[in-house]
């Protein structure tokens, strides 16, 4: 994917933004194709080669730069923390899958506050309609023809071990969405969260109540902030058991390098 080719293609609010992040953390922002994937965008930085790499896929939209570049600034400008491997431990793809989630849930609360505040569209670009018209339309009707789990529609986990995870944060974010934005929500949209909610809790009991311990750390600890975030980030991983495996840590700046200090 040719850099230049994106960011002609980007509006001047995502091109302005773009400059300050790499104007402020020193480095050069590539973009890479992202194929075959369920995700429209994704994020990540190798501390080996000290870059940052957005990858989109084909139908990219400014708001899924702007996302990326959110979690960017606050990983390595702010210094927001992130769920770090411990020294030594096995890194399995199933507590990786598990990481993954809890950090993306967490992180995404405080990028898409800053997305609303810098005046995207919260329904509709931050949250896209795909999450109204897939999840919280198709596992609903799921639940209330009490299909079993591993066709509810939230058993992405389930072959790895963390199942219970997995559906527990369809409901942290479904409650989050409703409590943060419900009233900018359309009547539509408002609704298939609040289906999706009262199905979850009547046919879900177990991962609900697991969800209820992850929202009550979101009520004690506002995650827009450094110190919520992190709090909730360490406190969510300990809850999962993954405490063992990863750590809150936070990248530095050696020279030109980010590096991430063992947890």
């Amino acid at each position: 994917m040719n850099r230049s080719d994106v960011i002609g293609k980007l509006g001047c609010r995502v091109s302005t933004m773009l400059n300050e992040v790499e104007k402020a953390c020193g480095l050069q922002v590539r973009f890479q194709a992202l194929a075959g994937s369920c995700v429209v965008a994704q994020y990540r930085y190798d501390p080996h080669t000290s870059t940052p790499t957005v990858f989109l896929r084909f139908d990219w939209e400014d708001v899924d730069v702007a996302h990326e570049l959110m979690h960017m600034r606050l990983e390595l400008v702010e210094g927001y923390a992130v769920l770090a491997w411990r020294s030594g431990v096995s890194q399995t793809a199933a507590v990786e899958s598990a990481v993954t989630r809890v950090r993306a849930y967490v992180d995404d609360e405080a990028v898409h506050s800053r997305l609303a505040q810098q005046g995207f569209v919260v329904d509709g670009e931050v949250l896209k309609p795909q999450l109204f018209d897939d999840i919280y339309t198709r596992v609903p009707r799921y639940l209330t023809k009490r299909c079993p789990r591993q066709r509810d529609g939230m058993a992405h986990l389930d072959g790895v071990g963390y199942g219970e995870l997995c559906r527990s944060s369809f409901l942290v974010q479904a409650e989050l969405v409703r409590s943060n934005y419900s009233a900018i929500l359309s009547d539509s949209h408002r609704k298939k969260v609040q289906r999706f909610i009262d199905a979850f809790r009547t046919y879900r009991s177990v991962e609900a109540a697991k969800a209820e311990q992850v929202l009550d750390l979101f009520r004690k600890n506002d995650v827009t902030t450094m110190a919520g975030h992190r709090q909730v980030l360490e406190s969510w991983a300990q809850l999962e058991g993954l405490d063992s495996f990863v750590g809150a840590s936070t990248y530095t700046k050696q020279g030109k390098r980010y590096v991430l200090p063992w947890p």
